[in-house]
């Protein structure tokens, strides 16, 4: 605060100063003897200038940081806030790389606290799935707002920032709200279309209520995002069909198999994820009884089993199958 302090103080200074005498050389003021020209006379008046100082022992007290946050209406004054999405998805990154970025619902709010921590962001939201790890944010500058939370990125996952950006995509403002009304149309997944994401960015406004930094600038545009997948998937054919990846899947494994030995085919599941629960209820639901699922461990196999009943569901260890291959 110092620093616009000092500035501000200058400028009125030398907008209501008056010269004492037209023929001085010199002009005193509480900042010093400023030279002022004889030969510098115009018909406009004198131009006066002045160097605005800090003395030491205030610089001194006054930390970088602290410079930085309070004379952020000053830096700022030409350049507006901006809307800034950082992301990695299936169409830019490595899925080892989305997994380590991921990051967990439970965990949205920590996470949207932190980064409005950082120095130049206001607002913020986490939207992170299986396909995608997108962080939106309110900026105070485009540029120091995306370094910063790249660095963040960087810092939560591990991944080095070189290769965040080799992988990352940036959009701003307009190009910003286009992204996540697309995204939220399902017309940005895997398979067009697909309802699932519309869930997952309801998600977003519900656990970012009452959380501080899911401001009126985030939250509303994820809203209206909402409001555009209803009416994409109302107005348009776009959900006709298969519309996920795990519907995609058991639609075309089906293909293969006649009808009438659906409830006696033995369905050989890989994975006992999200994903995999997903293909279990679409067998389910096409008359297929009997599942083996093949995962790391036991625990997500049991714990789909009792979500639903009624099927035989068993399970084969990952390292099993793979020494009997």
């Amino acid at each position: 605060m110092a620093v616009s302090n000092a500035f501000v103080g200058c400028h009125t200074l030398l907008n209501h100063h008056t010269l004492s005498s037209s023929s001085s050389s010199t002009l005193q003021t509480p900042l010093g003897l400023i030279g002022v020209p004889r030969n510098n006379r115009t018909r406009r008046g004198l131009i006066y200038r002045a160097r605005c100082e800090i003395s030491p022992s205030d610089s001194a007290s006054i930390s970088a940081l602290e410079q930085l946050k309070n004379s952020a209406p000053d830096r700022y004054t030409k350049e507006r806030s901006s809307i800034v999405v950082i992301g990695l998805s299936i169409h830019t990154a490595p899925v080892e790389m989305r997994e380590k970025l991921a990051i967990p619902e439970a965990e949205w709010p920590r996470a949207i606290g932190e980064l409005c921590d950082l120095n130049h962001i206001e607002e913020a939201a986490v939207l992170s799935t299986c396909n995608r790890m997108e962080i939106y944010v309110l900026a105070l500058s485009q540029h120091r707002g995306v370094k910063e939370v790249t660095e963040w990125m960087s810092k939560t996952s591990g991944i080095p920032v070189s290769e965040i950006c080799q992988h990352r995509f940036l959009l701003y403002n307009k190009d910003a709200t286009q992204h996540i009304f697309e995204v939220s149309a399902g017309l940005d997944s895997l398979v067009l279309g697909e309802g699932q994401i519309l869930a997952q960015v309801k998600q977003v406004v519900k656990v970012g209520q009452g959380v501080n930094g899911f401001g009126r600038n985030i939250s509303g545009l994820f809203k209206h995002a909402i409001t555009v997948g209803k009416r994409v998937r109302t107005e348009t054919n776009i959900a006709a069909g298969a519309v996920s990846v795990s519907s995609a899947a058991v639609e075309l494994a089906l293909m293969k198999l006649p009808e009438s030995s659906h409830a006696s085919a033995r369905m050989l599941i890989i994975g006992a994820g999200k994903m995999g629960k997903l293909v279990i209820k679409h067998l389910v639901a096409k008359g297929c009884t009997q599942m083996v699922v093949v995962n790391r461990s036991e625990e997500r196999v049991t714990a789909i089993r009792e979500d639903i009943p009624g099927v035989e569901i068993s399970y084969r260890s990952l390292d099993e199958m793979l020494a009997s291959a």
